[in-house]
């Protein structure tokens, strides 16, 4: 008599192994707000203490991170160079640098050495990653069936480049990465819009990094902010308005972005919330009108409940082990 050959069940790899560098979102996410709030606290006179309470939650969240990840490279380099590998999930590999840059931006006001040793580091993981990640997009055909808004991080990331070293003094090497970033968004932003329009719709779990859409304008309009000294013109102007556009529509999209299972891929709605907000603050001082003040409260206010919300998601996410076993 025959008998059943029973397959084998798969064997689940290490809780190390199945980290994702996609976490670093959470340090964007979290770093971002901090530094929306201290924008807030300059404009509105709020409660700077919040500011800091959320940048001390991104930092430790970031050391906790980066030890936990180069034990990954360390232990576990196949799965590593397999992420960096993958068509989606490489993008994610800047969100590293782009969080050192949020860090620098928010630790400048306590630490001038440190923020500056933070935005170097940023500033040169974030350009490698740029030409690693570009070039390979250029000598390898891309499925664009695959394709999402997140690549747009290599991208966006040298925008925000600026935000930080403009303060610090680095006023040429700004431009320099702000001028990289501003034409390459533009390029992109066609590529992902004609993805959006004409090809299959993203998953489920894609669906929330539509958010990545407002943060270009929305960073972009910072740094120009940081180069002028504060004052709009016609750019800051247009760039404001884009970013208006793009929250609204964001916003009427909000239930088809954000429904059913809870990815960690949800934390791609923070930053560019934040990113909005600390500009719409940073475009009220340079346009003091009562609907420029209005749309800044409203856009302070959308980020936190957004941060808090996908935190708490988070935290059960977390408890409930999902969020290490997602593919």
């Amino acid at each position: 008599m025959s008998q059943e050959i029973m397959p084998m069940p798969a064997v689940e790899k290490p809780l190390l192994a199945r980290l994702s560098i996609s976490m670093f979102s959470m340090v964007m996410g979290i770093g971002g707000l901090a530094n929306a709030w201290a924008a807030a606290h300059r404009v509105f006179g709020l409660p700077l203490l919040i500011s800091q309470i959320l940048l001390f939650i991104a930092v430790l969240s970031f050391v906790v991170l980066v030890l936990l990840h180069l034990a990954k490279l360390r232990f576990c380099f196949a799965e590593v160079m397999e992420e960096f590998a993958h068509p989606v999930r490489s993008s994610f590999f800047p969100a590293v640098s782009v969080a050192m840059v949020v860090l620098s931006i928010g630790i400048r006001a306590y630490s001038w050495a440190l923020a500056d040793a933070l935005w170097w580091i940023g500033a040169g993981m974030h350009f490698l990653f740029a030409v690693t990640l570009i070039r390979r997009w250029i000598l390898h055909a891309q499925d664009e069936g695959v394709l999402t808004p997140a690549w747009f991080i290599p991208v966006v990331g040298n925008i925000l480049v600026p935000v930080g070293g403009v303060p610090l003094g680095h006023v040429e090497i700004s431009w320099f990465f702000f001028s990289i970033g501003l034409i390459l968004w533009l390029s992109f932003f066609t590529i992902v819009l004609h993805r959006v329009l004409f090809v299959p719709a993203m998953s489920q779990r894609s669906m929330p990094t539509l958010f990545i859409l407002l943060a270009p304008p929305s960073i972009g309009l910072s740094a120009y902010l940081a180069f002028t000294g504060g004052q709009a013109g016609a750019l800051g102007d247009m760039l404001y308005c884009l970013a208006l556009f793009i929250a609204i529509l964001l916003a009427s999209l909000g239930r088809h972005l954000a429904h059913g299972t809870f990815f960690m891929s949800w934390w791609a709605m923070t930053f560019p919330a934040d990113g909005w907000a600390g500009a719409a603050l940073n475009y009220y001082l340079a346009r003091p009108m009562p609907y420029t003040l209005v749309i800044a409260a409203v856009a302070l206010t959308a980020a936190t409940l957004i941060v808090s919300w996908i935190a708490v998601r988070t935290a059960l996410h977390m408890a409930s082990g999902a969020a290490f076993r997602e593919d």
